[in-house]
Protein backbone atom coordinates (compact mmCIF):
# COMPACT_ATOMS: atom_id res chain seq x y z
CA UNK A 1 0.00 0.00 0.00
CA UNK A 2 1.43 3.25 -0.69
CA UNK A 3 0.47 4.98 1.89
CA UNK A 4 2.49 2.41 4.20
CA UNK A 5 5.36 2.83 1.81
CA UNK A 6 5.29 7.45 2.72
CA UNK A 7 5.53 5.80 6.40
CA UNK A 8 8.14 3.70 5.70
CA UNK A 9 9.83 5.98 3.67
CA UNK A 10 9.91 8.92 5.99
CA UNK A 11 11.21 6.21 8.88
CA UNK A 12 15.08 7.59 9.61
CA UNK A 13 17.60 4.92 9.59
CA UNK A 14 17.88 4.77 13.18
CA UNK A 15 16.41 7.38 15.85
CA UNK A 16 17.89 10.72 16.09
CA UNK A 17 17.47 12.03 19.04
CA UNK A 18 16.74 16.16 19.69
CA UNK A 19 15.27 18.39 22.48
CA UNK A 20 13.18 21.35 20.22
CA UNK A 21 12.76 24.52 21.71
CA UNK A 22 9.67 25.86 19.73
CA UNK A 23 8.00 28.90 20.29
CA UNK A 24 6.66 31.73 18.40
CA UNK A 25 6.72 35.30 17.74
CA UNK A 26 4.53 37.99 16.82
CA UNK A 27 4.87 39.78 13.45
CA UNK A 28 2.62 41.79 11.14
CA UNK A 29 1.48 39.05 9.48
CA UNK A 30 0.74 36.41 12.59
CA UNK A 31 3.27 34.36 14.19
CA UNK A 32 6.63 33.04 13.47
CA UNK A 33 7.23 29.75 14.92
CA UNK A 34 10.74 28.88 15.72
CA UNK A 35 13.26 25.85 17.01
CA UNK A 36 15.58 27.92 19.32
CA UNK A 37 16.79 29.84 16.82
CA UNK A 38 15.82 28.65 13.78
CA UNK A 39 12.41 29.84 12.08
CA UNK A 40 10.73 27.11 10.42
CA UNK A 41 7.20 28.13 9.65
CA UNK A 42 4.84 30.98 9.68
CA UNK A 43 1.41 31.26 10.64
CA UNK A 44 -1.03 34.09 8.85
CA UNK A 45 -3.78 35.56 9.68
CA UNK A 46 -4.73 38.24 7.75
CA UNK A 47 -8.19 37.92 6.25
CA UNK A 48 -7.70 34.13 6.30
CA UNK A 49 -5.78 31.40 8.03
CA UNK A 50 -2.24 29.19 6.57
CA UNK A 51 0.62 27.95 7.33
CA UNK A 52 4.36 28.49 5.50
CA UNK A 53 6.18 25.84 6.39
CA UNK A 54 9.89 25.66 4.73
CA UNK A 55 11.84 23.64 6.99
CA UNK A 56 11.51 19.81 8.20
CA UNK A 57 14.55 18.77 10.20
CA UNK A 58 16.54 20.42 12.53
CA UNK A 59 19.35 18.17 10.38
CA UNK A 60 18.44 19.36 6.78
CA UNK A 61 18.82 22.56 5.09
CA UNK A 62 15.59 24.99 4.61
CA UNK A 63 12.71 24.57 2.00
CA UNK A 64 12.22 27.99 0.05
CA UNK A 65 11.12 29.02 -3.51
CA UNK A 66 11.94 32.73 -2.26
CA UNK A 67 14.47 33.62 0.26
CA UNK A 68 13.02 37.58 0.00
CA UNK A 69 11.09 39.15 3.01
CA UNK A 70 7.17 39.66 2.39
CA UNK A 71 6.49 42.55 0.56
CA UNK A 72 3.09 44.37 0.89
CA UNK A 73 1.35 42.14 -0.68
CA UNK A 74 1.61 38.09 0.91
CA UNK A 75 1.38 35.74 -1.63
CA UNK A 76 2.54 32.55 -3.82
CA UNK A 77 5.16 35.19 -5.19
CA UNK A 78 6.29 36.21 -2.11
CA UNK A 79 6.09 33.62 0.64
CA UNK A 80 8.94 31.58 1.52
CA UNK A 81 7.22 27.48 0.36
CA UNK A 82 3.59 27.08 1.01
CA UNK A 83 0.41 28.12 1.52
CA UNK A 84 -1.57 25.55 3.87
CA UNK A 85 -4.80 26.87 3.48
CA UNK A 86 -7.90 26.56 5.95
CA UNK A 87 -10.60 27.39 3.77
CA UNK A 88 -13.37 27.59 6.89
CA UNK A 89 -15.60 29.96 4.41
CA UNK A 90 -16.62 26.50 2.37
CA UNK A 91 -19.20 25.26 5.20
CA UNK A 92 -22.15 25.87 3.96
CA UNK A 93 -25.47 26.80 6.38
CA UNK A 94 -22.97 28.78 8.53
CA UNK A 95 -24.15 32.44 9.42
CA UNK A 96 -23.08 34.68 12.02
CA UNK A 97 -25.30 37.94 13.57
CA UNK A 98 -23.89 40.60 11.33
CA UNK A 99 -20.38 39.44 11.59
CA UNK A 100 -18.42 37.82 8.77
CA UNK A 101 -17.35 34.15 9.55
CA UNK A 102 -13.41 35.53 9.57
CA UNK A 103 -14.83 37.50 12.46
CA UNK A 104 -16.04 34.68 14.27
CA UNK A 105 -13.24 32.58 14.34
CA UNK A 106 -10.86 32.74 17.28
CA UNK A 107 -6.98 31.68 17.28
CA UNK A 108 -5.21 30.33 20.66
CA UNK A 109 -2.36 29.66 21.26
CA UNK A 110 -3.15 26.45 23.59
CA UNK A 111 1.08 26.02 24.01
CA UNK A 112 2.71 28.42 22.43
CA UNK A 113 6.51 27.15 23.47
CA UNK A 114 8.23 23.99 24.68
CA UNK A 115 9.03 20.57 23.02
CA UNK A 116 5.14 21.45 21.11
CA UNK A 117 2.97 24.05 19.91
CA UNK A 118 -0.51 23.65 19.57
CA UNK A 119 -2.53 26.60 17.75
CA UNK A 120 -6.56 26.15 18.05
CA UNK A 121 -9.21 28.18 15.25
CA UNK A 122 -12.58 27.87 16.34
CA UNK A 123 -15.58 30.33 15.64
CA UNK A 124 -19.03 29.00 17.40
CA UNK A 125 -22.12 30.51 14.89
CA UNK A 126 -25.85 31.76 15.52
CA UNK A 127 -27.89 28.21 15.33
CA UNK A 128 -24.99 26.49 16.82
CA UNK A 129 -22.65 25.67 14.44
CA UNK A 130 -18.54 25.04 15.37
CA UNK A 131 -15.58 24.67 13.29
CA UNK A 132 -12.64 24.27 14.39
CA UNK A 133 -8.62 23.64 13.33
CA UNK A 134 -6.33 22.03 15.88
CA UNK A 135 -2.45 22.50 14.69
CA UNK A 136 0.22 20.50 16.17
CA UNK A 137 3.77 20.83 15.61
CA UNK A 138 6.27 18.10 17.53
CA UNK A 139 9.68 16.58 16.97
CA UNK A 140 9.63 12.81 15.84
CA UNK A 141 12.72 11.10 16.47
CA UNK A 142 12.06 8.07 14.50
CA UNK A 143 11.62 10.38 11.79
CA UNK A 144 14.71 12.92 12.61
CA UNK A 145 11.93 15.14 10.98
CA UNK A 146 9.24 17.90 12.31
CA UNK A 147 5.94 16.51 12.05
CA UNK A 148 3.00 18.84 11.43
CA UNK A 149 -0.46 17.68 12.21
CA UNK A 150 -3.60 19.17 10.67
CA UNK A 151 -7.00 18.57 12.18
CA UNK A 152 -9.91 19.86 11.33
CA UNK A 153 -14.05 19.76 12.74
CA UNK A 154 -16.97 20.76 11.74
CA UNK A 155 -19.93 19.77 13.64
CA UNK A 156 -23.65 21.04 12.43
CA UNK A 157 -23.19 21.59 8.83
CA UNK A 158 -24.77 20.74 6.14
CA UNK A 159 -24.29 17.46 4.79
CA UNK A 160 -22.67 18.44 1.50
CA UNK A 161 -19.66 18.83 2.77
CA UNK A 162 -16.88 21.22 2.52
CA UNK A 163 -13.17 21.73 1.58
CA UNK A 164 -11.40 21.93 4.98
CA UNK A 165 -7.82 22.17 4.00
CA UNK A 166 -5.87 23.51 0.36
CA UNK A 167 -2.41 22.70 -0.61
CA UNK A 168 -0.65 25.60 -2.49
CA UNK A 169 2.50 25.17 -3.07
CA UNK A 170 5.32 28.22 -4.37
CA UNK A 171 6.72 27.36 -7.48
CA UNK A 172 4.12 25.23 -9.02
CA UNK A 173 2.56 28.21 -10.03
CA UNK A 174 5.61 29.84 -12.35
CA UNK A 175 6.43 31.20 -15.67
CA UNK A 176 9.85 29.70 -16.45
CA UNK A 177 10.85 25.62 -16.32
CA UNK A 178 13.74 26.63 -14.50
CA UNK A 179 11.41 27.89 -11.84
CA UNK A 180 9.43 25.33 -11.68
CA UNK A 181 9.13 22.41 -9.31
CA UNK A 182 7.05 19.98 -9.89
CA UNK A 183 5.30 18.61 -13.23
CA UNK A 184 2.49 16.37 -11.50
CA UNK A 185 0.07 15.99 -8.63
CA UNK A 186 0.31 11.74 -7.43
CA UNK A 187 -1.76 10.15 -5.18
CA UNK A 188 -3.17 6.57 -4.85
CA UNK A 189 -7.08 5.69 -6.20
CA UNK A 190 -9.75 4.11 -4.16
CA UNK A 191 -8.38 0.65 -5.29
CA UNK A 192 -4.68 1.57 -4.19
CA UNK A 193 -3.47 2.48 -7.94
CA UNK A 194 -1.28 4.74 -8.38
CA UNK A 195 -2.33 7.99 -10.35
CA UNK A 196 -1.09 11.45 -11.37
CA UNK A 197 -2.54 14.51 -13.03
CA UNK A 198 0.12 16.69 -15.12
CA UNK A 199 0.19 20.50 -14.47
CA UNK A 200 -0.54 21.43 -17.99
CA UNK A 201 -1.74 25.08 -18.60
CA UNK A 202 -3.25 23.77 -21.72
CA UNK A 203 -4.81 20.67 -20.47
CA UNK A 204 -7.04 22.92 -17.66
CA UNK A 205 -7.72 26.05 -19.78
CA UNK A 206 -8.28 24.72 -22.82
CA UNK A 207 -9.74 21.16 -23.07
CA UNK A 208 -12.99 19.66 -20.80
CA UNK A 209 -10.30 19.49 -18.02
CA UNK A 210 -10.81 22.43 -17.72
CA UNK A 211 -14.52 22.45 -17.47
CA UNK A 212 -16.50 25.40 -14.54
CA UNK A 213 -17.05 22.58 -12.12
CA UNK A 214 -13.96 21.08 -12.41
CA UNK A 215 -15.47 17.58 -12.46
CA UNK A 216 -12.56 16.23 -14.88
CA UNK A 217 -9.92 17.43 -12.01
CA UNK A 218 -11.43 15.96 -8.91
CA UNK A 219 -10.09 12.48 -7.39
CA UNK A 220 -11.66 9.99 -5.37
CA UNK A 221 -9.44 8.67 -2.27
CA UNK A 222 -9.15 5.52 -0.71
CA UNK A 223 -11.16 5.93 3.23
CA UNK A 224 -7.98 4.52 4.41
CA UNK A 225 -4.61 5.45 3.59
CA UNK A 226 -5.46 8.74 1.29
CA UNK A 227 -2.70 11.13 0.27
CA UNK A 228 -2.43 13.74 -2.61
CA UNK A 229 1.13 14.81 -3.37
CA UNK A 230 3.23 17.09 -5.95
CA UNK A 231 6.47 15.33 -7.98
CA UNK A 232 9.40 15.54 -8.81
CA UNK A 233 11.77 17.74 -7.17
CA UNK A 234 15.49 16.88 -6.07
CA UNK A 235 14.36 17.79 -2.21
CA UNK A 236 11.06 19.27 -1.68
CA UNK A 237 7.72 17.30 -2.33
CA UNK A 238 4.96 18.39 -0.31
CA UNK A 239 2.58 16.02 0.38
CA UNK A 240 -0.77 16.07 2.50
CA UNK A 241 -1.38 12.90 4.16
CA UNK A 242 -4.79 11.91 5.54
CA UNK A 243 -4.81 9.86 8.51
CA UNK A 244 -8.13 9.90 9.41
CA UNK A 245 -11.49 10.96 7.81
CA UNK A 246 -15.17 10.27 8.82
CA UNK A 247 -16.32 11.07 5.41
CA UNK A 248 -15.11 10.01 2.56
CA UNK A 249 -12.69 12.40 0.51
CA UNK A 250 -11.76 13.80 -3.06
CA UNK A 251 -9.03 15.79 -4.25
CA UNK A 252 -9.40 18.63 -6.70
CA UNK A 253 -6.49 20.05 -8.64
CA UNK A 254 -6.74 23.51 -9.45
CA UNK A 255 -7.22 24.66 -12.98
CA UNK A 256 -5.27 27.56 -12.18
CA UNK A 257 -2.80 27.85 -9.87
CA UNK A 258 -2.21 23.92 -9.43
CA UNK A 259 -3.28 23.65 -5.87
CA UNK A 260 -4.81 20.69 -4.29
CA UNK A 261 -8.38 20.92 -2.89
CA UNK A 262 -9.12 18.01 0.22
CA UNK A 263 -12.33 18.25 0.36
CA UNK A 264 -15.22 16.08 2.12
CA UNK A 265 -18.10 13.77 0.25
CA UNK A 266 -21.85 14.12 1.61
CA UNK A 267 -22.08 12.84 4.64
CA UNK A 268 -24.23 10.06 5.73
CA UNK A 269 -26.60 9.43 8.51
CA UNK A 270 -23.67 7.90 10.64
CA UNK A 271 -22.55 11.56 11.01
CA UNK A 272 -25.50 12.77 11.91
CA UNK A 273 -25.22 14.94 15.21
CA UNK A 274 -27.93 16.93 17.15
CA UNK A 275 -29.95 16.58 13.74
CA UNK A 276 -27.22 18.07 11.81
CA UNK A 277 -23.58 16.54 10.70
CA UNK A 278 -20.03 16.31 12.44
CA UNK A 279 -17.21 16.38 9.63
CA UNK A 280 -13.69 15.05 11.10
CA UNK A 281 -10.62 15.17 8.54
CA UNK A 282 -7.20 14.65 10.47
CA UNK A 283 -3.79 14.69 7.88
CA UNK A 284 -0.29 15.82 8.07
CA UNK A 285 2.12 17.71 6.18
CA UNK A 286 5.34 16.00 4.81
CA UNK A 287 8.14 16.24 2.42
CA UNK A 288 7.95 13.28 0.57
CA UNK A 289 11.42 11.78 -0.19
CA UNK A 290 12.62 12.37 -3.77
CA UNK A 291 13.16 8.97 -4.67
CA UNK A 292 10.23 7.42 -2.88
CA UNK A 293 8.35 10.70 -5.14
CA UNK A 294 10.08 10.09 -8.40
CA UNK A 295 8.96 6.14 -8.35
CA UNK A 296 5.39 7.06 -7.23
CA UNK A 297 5.90 9.71 -10.32
CA UNK A 298 7.44 6.69 -12.93
CA UNK A 299 4.49 3.86 -11.61
CA UNK A 300 1.61 6.23 -11.77
CA UNK A 301 -0.98 5.85 -14.56
CA UNK A 302 -1.89 8.72 -16.69
CA UNK A 303 -5.95 10.07 -16.77
CA UNK A 304 -7.95 8.66 -19.69
CA UNK A 305 -7.31 10.56 -23.29
CA UNK A 306 -10.36 10.78 -24.67
CA UNK A 307 -10.72 9.91 -28.69
CA UNK A 308 -12.07 13.45 -28.96
CA UNK A 309 -13.08 16.98 -26.87
CA UNK A 310 -16.26 17.80 -25.92
CA UNK A 311 -15.34 21.16 -25.84
CA UNK A 312 -11.55 22.19 -27.02
CA UNK A 313 -10.30 25.49 -27.69
CA UNK A 314 -7.15 26.36 -29.30
CA UNK A 315 -4.38 27.13 -26.84
CA UNK A 316 -1.44 29.36 -27.55
CA UNK A 317 1.78 29.77 -25.47
CA UNK A 318 2.58 33.37 -24.28
CA UNK A 319 6.03 33.42 -23.05
CA UNK A 320 7.23 36.80 -20.91
CA UNK A 321 10.20 38.02 -22.36
CA UNK A 322 9.59 36.86 -25.91
CA UNK A 323 8.05 38.38 -28.97
CA UNK A 324 4.92 36.02 -28.74
CA UNK A 325 3.64 35.52 -32.98
CA UNK A 326 1.20 32.85 -32.18
CA UNK A 327 2.61 30.23 -34.50
CA UNK A 328 2.29 27.22 -32.65
CA UNK A 329 -0.36 25.58 -30.55
CA UNK A 330 0.26 23.46 -27.10
CA UNK A 331 -0.01 19.53 -26.06
CA UNK A 332 -2.56 19.64 -23.09
CA UNK A 333 -0.76 16.31 -22.38
CA UNK A 334 2.81 17.85 -21.94
CA UNK A 335 3.93 20.60 -18.66
CA UNK A 336 4.02 23.90 -19.81
CA UNK A 337 5.35 26.74 -17.65
CA UNK A 338 3.66 29.67 -19.52
CA UNK A 339 0.72 31.48 -19.29
CA UNK A 340 -1.66 30.10 -22.42
CA UNK A 341 -3.99 32.33 -24.54
CA UNK A 342 -7.13 30.33 -25.00
CA UNK A 343 -9.14 31.25 -28.02
CA UNK A 344 -12.91 29.95 -28.38
CA UNK A 345 -12.68 28.74 -31.80
CA UNK A 346 -10.42 28.94 -34.54
CA UNK A 347 -11.29 31.32 -36.11
CA UNK A 348 -9.93 33.51 -33.50
CA UNK A 349 -6.55 31.87 -34.72
CA UNK A 350 -6.17 33.76 -38.46
CA UNK A 351 -4.18 32.50 -40.85
CA UNK A 352 -4.96 34.80 -43.42
CA UNK A 353 -3.83 37.80 -41.25
CA UNK A 354 0.10 38.39 -39.59
CA UNK A 355 2.73 40.92 -39.28
CA UNK A 356 4.88 37.94 -39.54
CA UNK A 357 4.78 34.09 -39.81
CA UNK A 358 1.37 32.97 -41.07
CA UNK A 359 -0.75 33.25 -38.27
CA UNK A 360 -2.32 35.91 -35.51
CA UNK A 361 -4.99 36.01 -32.90
CA UNK A 362 -8.26 37.71 -34.64
CA UNK A 363 -10.92 39.17 -32.36
CA UNK A 364 -14.29 40.37 -34.21
CA UNK A 365 -17.16 42.90 -32.44
CA UNK A 366 -21.08 42.08 -33.83
CA UNK A 367 -22.29 45.74 -32.12
CA UNK A 368 -21.35 48.80 -31.21
CA UNK A 369 -21.27 47.90 -27.47
CA UNK A 370 -19.61 44.34 -28.09
CA UNK A 371 -16.37 43.54 -26.02
CA UNK A 372 -13.97 41.82 -26.85
CA UNK A 373 -11.04 40.71 -24.77
CA UNK A 374 -8.56 37.58 -24.83
CA UNK A 375 -5.71 37.64 -21.93
CA UNK A 376 -3.04 35.15 -20.65
CA UNK A 377 -4.55 32.26 -18.18
CA UNK A 378 -3.09 29.51 -16.23
CA UNK A 379 0.36 30.39 -14.89
CA UNK A 380 -0.11 33.85 -14.46
CA UNK A 381 2.39 36.37 -16.03
CA UNK A 382 4.68 37.17 -12.31
CA UNK A 383 6.44 39.87 -12.18
CA UNK A 384 9.10 41.65 -10.37
CA UNK A 385 7.27 44.57 -7.54
CA UNK A 386 8.39 47.88 -7.53
CA UNK A 387 9.54 47.99 -11.94
CA UNK A 388 8.06 49.12 -15.06
CA UNK A 389 6.34 46.72 -17.81
CA UNK A 390 6.13 47.55 -21.00
CA UNK A 391 3.32 45.32 -23.53
CA UNK A 392 4.14 45.70 -27.18
CA UNK A 393 2.73 44.58 -30.29
CA UNK A 394 0.91 44.70 -33.84
CA UNK A 395 -2.55 45.48 -34.26
CA UNK A 396 -4.18 45.50 -37.96
CA UNK A 397 -7.60 46.81 -38.05
CA UNK A 398 -10.90 46.16 -40.82
CA UNK A 399 -14.14 48.48 -40.25
CA UNK A 400 -13.72 48.87 -36.61
CA UNK A 401 -16.23 50.97 -35.13
CA UNK A 402 -14.58 52.24 -32.42
CA UNK A 403 -11.14 51.08 -31.51
CA UNK A 404 -8.58 47.86 -30.83
CA UNK A 405 -6.06 48.19 -28.10
CA UNK A 406 -3.45 46.59 -25.90
CA UNK A 407 -3.73 46.80 -22.37
CA UNK A 408 -2.22 46.09 -19.11
CA UNK A 409 -3.46 45.04 -15.45
CA UNK A 410 -1.53 44.45 -12.35
CA UNK A 411 -3.69 42.44 -9.84
CA UNK A 412 -3.56 40.18 -6.76
CA UNK A 413 -3.69 36.57 -6.36
CA UNK A 414 -6.25 36.00 -8.83
CA UNK A 415 -8.18 37.60 -12.09
CA UNK A 416 -10.83 40.03 -10.72
CA UNK A 417 -8.50 41.68 -8.05
CA UNK A 418 -7.38 44.62 -10.53
CA UNK A 419 -4.95 46.97 -8.46
CA UNK A 420 -4.62 49.06 -11.79
CA UNK A 421 -4.45 49.54 -15.33
CA UNK A 422 -3.02 51.33 -18.56
CA UNK A 423 -4.12 51.13 -22.31
CA UNK A 424 -1.95 51.93 -25.64
CA UNK A 425 -3.45 53.94 -27.88
CA UNK A 426 -6.46 53.21 -30.61
CA UNK A 427 -6.40 51.79 -33.99
CA UNK A 428 -9.54 52.18 -35.69
CA UNK A 429 -11.46 51.77 -38.66
CA UNK A 430 -9.48 50.37 -41.60
CA UNK A 431 -5.41 50.43 -40.70
CA UNK A 432 -2.79 48.38 -41.20
CA UNK A 433 -0.46 46.79 -39.07
CA UNK A 434 0.20 49.33 -36.38
CA UNK A 435 2.90 48.91 -33.45
CA UNK A 436 1.52 50.01 -30.03
CA UNK A 437 2.92 49.34 -26.61
CA UNK A 438 1.83 50.35 -23.15
CA UNK A 439 3.69 50.58 -19.94
CA UNK A 440 2.68 49.92 -16.40
CA UNK A 441 4.62 50.10 -12.85
CA UNK A 442 3.91 47.27 -10.49
CA UNK A 443 4.27 48.93 -7.38
CA UNK A 444 3.70 46.22 -4.85
CA UNK A 445 1.74 43.65 -6.86
CA UNK A 446 4.06 40.44 -8.44
CA UNK A 447 1.33 39.79 -11.17
CA UNK A 448 0.53 41.34 -14.16
CA UNK A 449 -1.94 40.64 -16.74
CA UNK A 450 -1.71 41.74 -20.02
CA UNK A 451 -4.97 41.80 -22.73
CA UNK A 452 -5.95 41.97 -26.48
CA UNK A 453 -8.94 44.43 -26.70
CA UNK A 454 -11.44 45.06 -29.07
CA UNK A 455 -14.18 47.67 -28.42
CA UNK A 456 -17.28 47.55 -31.04
CA UNK A 457 -18.45 46.53 -33.81
CA UNK A 458 -15.38 45.33 -36.71
CA UNK A 459 -12.28 43.09 -36.92
CA UNK A 460 -8.76 43.26 -35.05
CA UNK A 461 -5.67 40.89 -35.66
CA UNK A 462 -2.97 41.11 -32.95
CA UNK A 463 0.36 39.95 -33.90
CA UNK A 464 4.23 39.71 -32.47
CA UNK A 465 2.97 40.26 -28.99
CA UNK A 466 5.78 40.98 -25.88
CA UNK A 467 5.33 41.47 -22.15
CA UNK A 468 9.09 42.88 -21.08
CA UNK A 469 10.50 44.89 -17.96
CA UNK A 470 11.67 47.82 -19.23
Amino acid sequence: MSFDRILQGLTATSPRPHSPQFHVERDRWGWRIFDDDAAIAHFMNRGGFCFDIWKFSPFEAEEMAHTEPPTDVYDLHTVHNTVINFPYYTARDVVGDGETQFERMQQRWITDAGPELHLRIAGEFAEGQRLQYDCRFIYDPAWARYRFFLEANFWKVESCGAEPINMMLAGALEDTAEKRRWTHSIWADPHGKLKRLVHSNALFTATDYGDDCGRWRTKNAPLRGAWIAYAAHPTFNPCMLVHEANVPVHFATCSQLFDEHLIWQNAGLDELDENLFHFVMKTEFVNLPADLAQRFLDEAADPPQPKRWRKETIALPFRVGEVNSFEETLDPWLPEDCPVLALDNRDEWSDSEAHSGSHSVRLVGQSFHSWQRRFPSGAVCMVEPESCYRLSGWIKTRAVERFARLELFTYEYTYPNIIDFARSIHVAGDSDWTRVEVELATGSEAYIMPQLALYGEGAAWFDDVKLDKV
